[in-house]
Formats: structure tokens, C-alpha cells, sequence
């Protein structure tokens, strides 16, 4: 399997763990699933999860446009849960749902994005503020799930992208992130951006053992401008630039 079918199967793997609720050690049968079966299984659920409570919904999301957004945003936090928050959020127009989520707690939000298809949400993604974006993402970088804010970088534009990423101190949290992007070469055409100290951070920790093999996969999507700049953040380690020029050429 080549690398790029193989991050599209990840993808499609993580995707239906993470609507499942699952992990890839107590579902390892979903790994024997093709690409294609596991993006058919995963729209399979979600239209039985949304079609089946459709109407239900329809009529939920009607009368919360005839009550304040606190209103709405207690009711999601007190009795409606985050699972069916997601789904309501699908019902709504995507100027509702953030006037809605502008009133939810940091925590909440995070777990209602948990159980979203950012791309369903894609216009929500966009017009999220920026300041409220920031917060889920560290809050999901807390939990660990980079799977989901990779899901969500996707669909940000990049002028938020940026300065999320700039704002994130630990280079494995931003190695993580970008692995678990779809368009990584989208990400990487903002590297050169973050200056040559911080790129000289993430290159010296994405050679290590441990995301060695996450961190090649990302540069495997580099332009010869992004890799020549990278040799040139490294110029005064001699180890990590010998370590990084191996990977490139593997």
C-alpha cells in the first residue's frame, strides 16, 4: 500500500473509531476493512444516527430558534448532552449553531466537537472566532486527541491555522496535528512562517525514534523550498541535519 492510500485509510479508520467511541486496540477487526468499506460503514452510521431521529430533530432545532442562545446553550449543557448537540448542530444554520456555541463551556464544546464531522461543518469550522477555536484546541490537546483537531485544521482557514499553531509551545503537539491533517502540505506551506528557531524544534523532535515515522510522513508532502529552509534551521546541529537529510532521501 503506498503512503498516500495509507493515510487515507487512517483517516478513514480514525474517523469511524472516533464516532464509535472506540480504540484501535478494543476494535482491531476494523483494521481488516478496506479504505473504501470503512468510508462506507462510517456514512452508513451516521445516516442511520442522524436519518433515524430526523424528525426529531427537525422539530428540536425549530424551536430553539424561538429561544435565547443561553437559553439554547443551557439546555445542550443540562439535558441534551453533546451527542445530540452534534447532531442538532447539523439542523442548524452554521451562524445559529455558533451564536449557540459562543455560550457553551470551554469543556462542552470540546465534547460536542468530539462527536462532529468537521466535514459537515465546514462552513461552522470557518466561522467559529478565533479566540473560541483556540480554547477547544487545547482543551482536545489536553485529552490527547489530535486525531480530531487535525479533522478540524482542515476545514480553519489558514490566517487561524497560523496563529493556533504559533500559540502552541510543545513541537510533538504540532508534529501530532499535522500528521493528522488530511492536507498536510496545506500546513507545511505555513512552516517557513513560524522562523527558523521553531521549525529547528519540531525537526529536532520529529527525528527522534518515537514520531520519526509520523514526522516523515508529514515532510513527505514538503516543496524543495520548505526542505531547503529546514536544512538551513539546522545548520548548527550537525546530528539532526545528518538525521533529517536520511529521512528525506529514504
Amino acid at each position: 500500500m503506498s503512503n498516500e492510500n495509507r493515510e487515507k485509510k487512517d483517516f478513514e479508520l480514525h474517523s469511524l473509531q472516533n464516532i464509535l467511541g472506540v480504540t484501535a486496540n478494543s476494535a482491531p477487526y476494523l483494521e481488516k476493512l478496506s479504505t473504501e468499506d470503512l468510508s462506507l460503514l462510517k456514512n452508513q452510521i451516521l445516516s442511520t444516527i442522524q436519518d433515524g431521529q430526523k424528525d426529531i430533530f427537525i422539530t428540536i432545532a425549530k424551536v430553539s430558534r424561538f429561544m435565547p442562545n443561553f437559553l439554547n446553550a443551557k439546555v445542550s449543557m443540562d439535558i441534551l448532552g453533546p451527542i445530540i448537540t452534534a447532531n442538532l448542530s447539523y439542523y442548524l444554520s452554521a451562524k445559529e449553531a455558533i451564536a449557540i456555541a459562543s455560550h457553551f463551556s470551554t469543556k462542552f464544546f470540546a465534547d460536542v466537537v468530539e462527536h462532529l464531522v468537521p466535514e459537515k461543518i465546514s462552513e461552522m469550522i470557518s466561522l467559529t472566532p478565533f479566540d473560541q477555536m483556540r480554547k477547544v484546541v487545547n482543551e482536545l490537546i489536553l485529552r490527547g486527541n489530535f486525531f480530531i483537531i487535525g479533522s478540524l485544521i482542515d476545514y480553519t482557514p489558514l490566517s487561524s491555522v497560523e496563529k493556533i499553531a504559533k500559540a502552541i509551545p510543545n513541537p510533538e503537539h504540532l508534529i501530532m496535528i499535522t500528521y493528522n491533517c488530511q492536507d498536510k502540505g496545506r500546513v507545511l506551506n505555513l512552516f517557513q512562517n513560524f522562523g527558523e528557531q521553531k521549525v529547528r524544534e519540531v525537526v529536532q523532535m520529529g527525528v527522534k525514534d518515537e514520531l520519526y515515522a509520523q514526522f516523515k510522513s508529514i515532510y513527505e508532502h514538503a516543496n524543495a523550498t520548505l526542505i531547503e529552509f529546514t536544512r538551513l534551521a539546522l545548520k548548527d546541529e550537525p546530528n539532526d541535519l545528518l538525521k533529517f537529510d536520511k529521512m528525506i532521501q529514504d
